[in-house]
């Protein structure tokens, strides 16, 4: 009994002592959150941060441009989005390195983060350089149809006609980003010490590594058909038949350097289908009771195809459409802080702001609905950007895909989201079979949130 009384003790003290020994000791910038005086540790502040995010990063910038706030995750430096251009290529501010560590690349079953950072960037340049009906009212879960929607679009794009209808592929790639982010939060409490073995027996964890294997028999039988393809054509030839999908720009990105094609594309629908269907999510609830907007962006669809059909320049051309979804991300984007970095050695800012190595720091989004940016921020305006578009010098910088420190959506720099291009397309798709094709309304008195 005493010793599983100690070993239970062990484990509820470890918690509070990563915390402790976890918080910066060289940082020079005020903390928002730090704990109250009847608390004996930061595990409170961490859980603050978890349940109000928005309202202390507003908190902090009332107070400086620079500071610091304690999450789930330790100590984390926040910096204004005035920070953004001098931080979006700072050599010794390492994005990778960040996601690695917020997100546990090392161990096993969190592969997906470790794929998406690798410094030889094969998956990075395979997203740059290749990917750029029911009758009558029904009551539907929006945020889930929008993830089956997105699922199998994106699938059908990634893995080619016949996979992106397999319903256990459709499920994992839904599923493993969530389970990931709450495997990720549970293995948080713990120390970096002694993550690697805490993670062989976290339940979370070990569903994590169950779903990479289910999505290695999936995928790995259409890797080895493809192969035996190749070589029979080789064999007698004749060029081998190329593919229009991820398997196939992997592959050529790769160029005989070494990837996980099954980690690759749980990396492609990782970053993909969650951020996508939380757009198109925000974008249908913007729509409900708005039957004007609405019929002008039906308006505008038919025109444009009308006259050109549905293809990628016509896209570009449903610039109503565009504003809409940009202005949606501006007031609700799914993240209020972004461009992670990892300070790689003790680094001074121009204004003397000093960051410490081995500090997380992240840019806020704050300029997104600052009213010296943007007149009457927490309003709706589908034409925002649409007037800002016809304004000299924002013709190109009003568009959704754009990226500056006033609009932070896709984050900015170096790593702003690369597949940013094909989210739009996806989603303009999707919108523009919606609005053709079917109608949606909300339950009376539903608020938006």
């Amino acid at each position: 009994m005493p010793s599983t009384l100690g070993l239970a003790a062990i484990f509820i003290l470890l918690p509070t002592l990563f915390f402790q020994l976890t918080l910066p000791k060289k940082s020079r910038l005020p903390l928002i959150n730090g704990k109250k005086l009847s608390e004996f540790s930061y595990t409170h502040s961490g859980k603050r941060f978890l349940k109000n995010a928005r309202i202390l990063i507003d908190e902090g910038l009332g107070k400086a441009k620079a500071f610091r706030l304690l999450t789930d995750n330790g100590p984390k430096t926040v910096l204004s989005a005035d920070y953004a251009d001098e931080i979006r290529s700072h050599p010794l501010l390492n994005f990778g390195a960040a996601i690695a560590k917020e997100f546990h690349a090392d161990i096993k079953g969190f592969d997906t983060f470790k794929q998406g950072t690798r410094a030889d960037e094969i998956f990075q340049d395979a997203v740059r350089m290749q990917l750029t009906h029911h009758l009558g009212w029904h009551d539907i879960v929006l945020k889930k149809s929008a993830l089956k929607i997105v699922a199998q679009l994106s699938s059908r794009v990634f893995l080619g006609e016949k996979l992106c209808r397999n319903p256990d592929w459709l499920r994992i790639t839904i599923s493993y980003t969530v389970n990931s982010y709450i495997a990720a939060q549970a293995l948080r409490l713990w120390p970096e010490v002694i993550r690697p073995l805490v993670a062989s027996f976290l339940p979370s964890c070990r569903k994590l590594r169950q779903e990479i294997e289910e999505a290695r028999a999936i995928i790995n039988p259409v890797l080895e058909e493809r192969r035996q393809a190749k070589e029979a054509a080789i064999r007698v030839g004749k060029t081998p038949e190329r593919y229009l999908d991820a398997m196939q720009w992997l592959e050529e990105s790769a160029r005989g350097r070494y990837y996980d094609p099954v980690v690759a594309q749980l990396s492609f629908s990782h970053a993909a289908i969650h951020t996508t269907s939380d757009l198109l999510t925000q974008v249908l609830f913007n729509l409900c009771g708005r039957d004007e907007l609405t019929q002008k962006l039906r308006d505008e669809i038919i025109t444009v195809t009308q006259a050109e059909g549905l293809k990628k320049t016509t896209l570009f051309k449903l610039k109503l459409m565009d504003s809409v979804l940009k202005e949606t991300q501006r007031l609700k984007p799914v993240a209020v802080a972004t461009m992670r970095r990892l300070a790689e050695e003790d680094i001074e800012l121009s204004d003397k702001t000093f960051l410490p190595k081995g500090e997380l720091i992240v840019v806020a989004c704050d300029k997104m609905w600052d009213p010296d940016t943007y007149p009457n921020p927490s309003t709706f305006d589908p034409y925002r950007f649409v007037k800002l578009r016809e304004k000299p010098g924002h013709e190109m910088s009003a568009q959704l895909v754009s990226t500056s420190p006033e609009h932070l959506g896709f984050g900015f720099g170096k790593h702003a989201c690369p597949g940013r291009f094909f989210a739009a397309n996806e989603i303009k798709i999707v919108l523009c079979h919606i609005l053709l094709k079917g109608s949606h309304r909300k339950y009376l008195g539903e608020q938006r949130t």
